[in-house]
């Protein structure tokens, strides 16, 4: 084989040095595991050029033999010109070798688009193999530390903004899992012996964080840009309390508001639980409500707690691996923050059903307590309807029974409803049994079963029972219509309604009767008609084409009413002294957690009328 082959030979093994498939930012583990260890060492970001020298400068040419200065005996002496000729073809020989074999090095390199880059830094100048060696997008990359051992880590170029496109952020943890679990199984290959996947805590050895990558120049150096404009004030900038010379936080969680579907109670969970994680690790947690489709978290709740300290370089906020010292969660990382690998760290395996999420529950329940403070007016207004509704039936001796009916585009779990939606009937023969259980049996007996003494109390029993409510919050307006619930029955909150087609029409007027103009919520919430508010769709081709990141103001105001009206629902129901609602419904596990561990899952205030499930975290 001669030179030219040995070196389109090693471009061949050059070539599948990418610690990403492209164009789908997605690590190929298989070309990786082709690598020999010597093209691997040879070919891997390292802090230093040094060992590309070898390729880029072609060796010294050979001195050529100068003239003896003693004559040879019996030998024809040259002459001067002709020596000189000699001289002059052996250095343009060596100068034409050396010009071509630089000549093939530099289209190599060129076809890999290898460049040399500088980085300085105001203290001192430094080097690194640099350009297409890091990928132009976001991706996980593998590197050379300064012992020469391949480790792997996060690349995010500067002229990225925060926060990446959910995409993005898939991609990164998807190849970081395949380069970890590639690392892992090539160091152990002698010994036969590789985890397929790491504990939830478990230090991953062949990772180096972004900070410490940058710090050993195996990535360009990060400038602090100060607080992402997106990021949510907290209490202390809310209240223009001086926040200047602080330092960057050692460890932080950020959360990012933006979703993919519709519904509001999955950020209100995936939220809290976020916050009662970084409480737990002792991270600092911030708040980014750049692409959230409801608008601005200001909108809906007061400022969080104070952070005290500074948000890193948006280059360090990494979706993956969680032991990273900066974590980014979001919709698209729902499943690497809180997948098998959580729930097997967090439940308690010495506990059966339900129990098996008490630590998962407190979690929320701590970003609950925290973060769910709603914005004065609607804060005010929960206070007082509650009071109104609450206060009479606590006063004389009754029970308020919320329920909460969840229709739409979610359907039960239980097989026989998964096509339909539970019958009303049924939340109401709950709502009955608890109401026997908890009032005319309170004393243990039934009331059938009463003393002669007992009996005199009727007056009493007849306050009770009148002064019991169902308190009822749904997402579909015809709920509230049904003769089913019966006179005790009262809407959860009346400051913003959720209207039928017809309350519409009669309300405002019907301008054309020819033309369907009025859409009402009849059937409950669904992802397209949310989408959809106060813009021209006609048909699913107008569905499609919608551009949910620049949302009219008029449509925004639309979608703030809607979650406005979502919150105070909860908040009011909340309040009561027993729920019934369906696990399946987001909200139903939300208002789970409102009422807390003691009173909703240990004397069962909470109840389930989807199955036989138990109240679970997040589902994904």
């Amino acid at each position: 084989m001669g030179p030219h082959d040995m070196l389109n030979h090693a471009t061949q093994k050059i070539k599948k040095m990418h610690a990403r498939r492209n164009p789908n930012l997605q690590v190929s583990s298989a070309s990786y595991s082709q690598l020999s260890p010597s093209i691997t060492s040879a070919t891997f970001l390292s802090p230093t050029v040094a060992s590309r020298r070898g390729l880029l400068s072609p060796s010294p040419p050979p001195s050529p033999s100068l003239p003896s200065l003693i004559p040879r005996h019996g030998g024809k002496k040259q002459s001067p010109s002709s020596h000189t000729r000699l001289v002059k073809r052996l250095l343009i020989g060596c100068c034409g070798v050396a010009i071509l074999l630089w000549l093939i090095i530099r289209q190599i390199y060129a076809q890999q688009q290898f460049q040399q880059t500088d980085y300085e830094e105001e203290e001192g100048d430094w080097e690194m193999v640099g350009g297409s060696l890091l990928p132009e997008e976001p991706s996980a990359v593998v590197v050379q530390d300064t012992k020469g051992k391949s480790k792997w880590t996060v690349s995010i170029p500067s002229n990225f903004d925060f926060p990446l496109k959910p995409a993005q952020y898939r991609e990164i943890c998807h190849g970081s899992m395949e380069l970890s679990k590639q690392l892992r199984q090539e160091a152990h290959a002698n010994s036969g012996i590789a985890r397929r996947m790491l504990g939830y805590y478990q230090t991953d050895q062949y990772f180096i964080d972004v900070p410490d990558a940058e710090a050993q120049a195996l990535l360009p150096p990060s400038k602090q840009t100060g607080r992402p404009k997106n990021f949510v004030d907290d209490v202390a900038i809310a209240n223009k309390e001086y926040t200047g010379g602080m330092k960057v936080c050692d460890s932080t969680l950020t959360y990012v508001m933006e979703t993919e579907d519709a519904g509001f109670g999955n950020t209100l969970l995936r939220m809290w639980m976020s916050y009662g994680l970084a409480q737990a690790e002792n991270r600092t947690f911030f708040v980014d409500d750049t692409r959230w489709p409801y608008g601005k978290f200001s909108t809906y709740f007061m400022p969080p707690p104070s952070a005290g300290c500074l948000p890193p370089p948006k280059s360090h906020m990494v979706p993956c691996p969680h032991n990273a010292r900066h974590i980014v969660v979001s919709g698209a990382t729902i499943t690497s923050t809180f997948g098998h690998q959580f729930t097997d760290e967090w439940e308690d395996p010495t506990k059966q059903y339900v129990q098996r999420q008490h630590k998962i529950f407190g979690l929320v329940r701590v970003g609950y307590e925290a973060l769910f403070k709603l914005r004065p007016d609607d804060g005010t207004y929960v206070l007082d309807r509650a009071l109104s509704l609450y206060g009479p039936i606590a006063k004389n001796g009754g029970i308020s029974i919320g329920i909460h009916v969840r229709r739409g585009d979610k359907h039960p779990y239980e097989f026989q409803y998964q096509k339909d939606y539970i019958p009303l009937d049924r939340y109401m023969d709950t709502a009955r049994d608890l109401y026997i259980d908890r009032i005319e049996n309170a004393n243990g007996k039934s009331k059938k079963h009463r003393s002669l003494e007992e009996n005199n109390l009727a007056d009493n029993l007849f306050a009770r029972h009148t002064s019991s409510k169902l308190v009822l919050a749904s997402d579909d307006p015809i709920v509230y219509e049904s003769g089913e619930l019966g006179p005790n029955s009262v809407r959860a909150q009346d400051r913003i309604m959720l209207a039928t087609k017809a309350a519409l029409e009669a309300a405002h007027g019907k301008k054309n009767p020819w033309i369907d103009e009025i859409t009402g919520w009849e059937g409950g919430f669904y992802k397209d008609v949310f989408f959809s508010l106060g813009r021209p769709v006609g048909n699913a081709n107008d569905m499609n084409k919608l551009n949910n990141e620049n949302v009219p103001e008029e449509a925004m105001k639309l979608r703030e009413l809607v979650g406005r009206a979502y919150l105070m629902d909860l908040a009011v129901l909340g309040k009561a002294d027993t729920v019934v609602c369906t696990v399946s419904s987001i909200g139903c596990r939300v208002l789970a957690v409102m009422m807390g561990w003691d009173s909703a899952i240990t004397q069962k205030n909470w109840v389930n009328v989807d199955g036989d499930f138990d109240w679970k975290g997040i589902v994904w």
